[in-house]
């Protein structure tokens, strides 16, 4: 009788290990899933607000940000928050948009009513606007998740002004990803001539005189390894802001290389 009661003790606490190793290794298998799950995170949520007044300023801002509640989607959402929105680092990120919105008028208003001459019969045809867009890019390579950050506004001069902002960010961590975790940096003067010669034949040019002739481009400066590029599925494309490198006329300068053309400099896959 004692062994059987033994060997029932033992077979239970047997089948106790046997099921808390299952659990541990189904936790496990799930942990994997989890994270699969927090590679492709592109579960969005959105906010688009606009205010106008006196038909005089109009403010409108339409941001996509990631469902919150995972370590990726919250790291991302914090760091669209920084860069584009109340550069606070907090996932807070609806009522920092609506704060945001909220400063930007009264900032517009003060101008408005600084520089606001009634008697100028011009300043009636005027109006401030100031629109910021924020979305989630669907040709980005697969390890990545990409965000343009756009901001199109007029407050007064000869013409208003457009910029774009790239942030590349880890599917697998929500970590932003720097042009130096992609590039060996200490080959930069060679990554720079590719670009150049990209730049060359997009724009049929033979010569960087005759780009500049033609174009403008590199008018106004000398191409550098930029923070502000997107990683595509195929290539890596750097976008060069009005007055960055060029006039004003020539807009935002694309330079697109294919990761096989940059294969030598890659760090990463």
């Amino acid at each position: 009788m004692r062994k059987t009661k033994k060997s029932l003790l033992l077979t239970f606490l047997f089948a106790i290990a046997v099921f808390s190793l299952a659990s541990c290794v189904q936790k496990g298998k799930g942990g994997k899933e989890d994270n699969k799950k927090e590679e492709t995170p592109l579960v969005t949520d959105s906010l688009h607000i606009s205010k106008s007044t006196d038909d005089i300023i109009s403010v409108d801002y339409d941001f996509h940000f990631l469902k919150p509640g995972s370590v990726v989607a919250d790291s991302i959402n914090a760091k669209i928050n920084e860069q584009c929105i109340s550069g606070r680092h907090d996932a807070d990120i609806r009522t920092d948009i609506t704060t945001a919105l909220a400063k930007e008028i009264d900032a517009l208003k003060a101008e408005v009513t600084e520089f606001h001459d009634p008697d100028d019969e011009t300043f009636g045809e005027i109006t401030y606007h100031v629109g910021r867009k924020g979305r989630f890019v669907a040709d980005a390579a697969d390890t990545v998740i990409v965000y343009h950050y756009a901001i199109d506004m007029y407050t007064g001069g000869a013409h208003g002004s457009y910029v774009l902002f790239t942030l590349n960010f880890s599917r697998r961590t929500g970590l932003a990803i720097s042009i130096s975790d992609v590039l060996d940096t200490a080959h930069e003067r060679a990554i720079l001539d590719i670009m150049l010669a990209r730049l060359l034949k997009d724009n049929d040019c033979s010569t960087r005189e005759e780009l500049i002739e033609k174009t403008g481009i590199l008018g106004l400066g000398d191409l550098y390894l930029t923070e502000n590029f997107h990683l595509g599925k195929d290539s890596i494309i750097f976008c060069f802001g009005q007055y960055d490198i060029a006039p004003y006329s020539s807009g935002i300068t694309y330079i697109s290389l294919s990761y096989d053309t940059l294969k030598q400099y890659l760090k990463t896959n």
